[in-house]
């Protein structure tokens, strides 16, 4: 795992805040410390969840999996590029990117699939008796299929309500 130290002279070097042979003061990287955390708490808070720890100095381990150190280097860079001046490349953004669709492959869980009771099993799943499959339908999951993390639920497009009609 790679310590805060390493993630963020990466990602500096890729806005060339800093050179190969010049260290910033450990102060210096309280901002981009900062902004690292503010990144992932984000992601976190969006559902991509990558086991990240909040950290405050550059000796701390960064918490995530290892493939997704690519996408925090280049997205922590473009997040730090307006507080130290940074330039963001085309390659740099392209990088980004990349690397938040692998943290969003990685950080995001699908549950079980569950089927609503109104669709039929199909014929030949009766079953005997004891073996419950005595329904032709699902059983009645409605509330869990319908609820969401947020706990709303948008309307479809082309909809009479969302079109704003009763």
């Amino acid at each position: 795992m790679a310590t805060v130290a390493q993630v963020l002279n990466a990602a500096l070097k890729r806005i060339l805040v800093q050179g190969a042979a010049v260290d910033l003061d450990p102060e210096e990287y309280q901002d981009a410390i900062f902004a690292m955390n503010n990144y992932m708490l984000a992601l976190d808070a969006q559902g991509v969840t990558l086991g990240y720890t909040v950290v405050n100095n550059l000796a701390q381990t960064v918490t995530v999996p290892t493939g997704a150190l690519r996408g925090l280097i280049a997205n922590v860079a473009i997040e730090c590029a307006p507080d130290y001046n940074g330039i963001v490349s085309p390659q740099l953004e392209v990088a980004a990117a990349d690397g938040l669709n692998t943290m969003r492959l990685i950080g995001q869980r699908m549950g079980a699939t569950r089927f609503p009771s109104t669709l039929p099993m199909g014929s030949g799943n009766e079953g005997q008796v004891g073996s419950g499959w005595l329904s032709h339908f699902y059983p009645d999951e409605e509330a869990a299929i319908l609820a969401e993390t947020t706990g709303a639920i948008g309307l479809e497009e082309g909809t009479d309500a969302a079109a704003g009609g009763p």
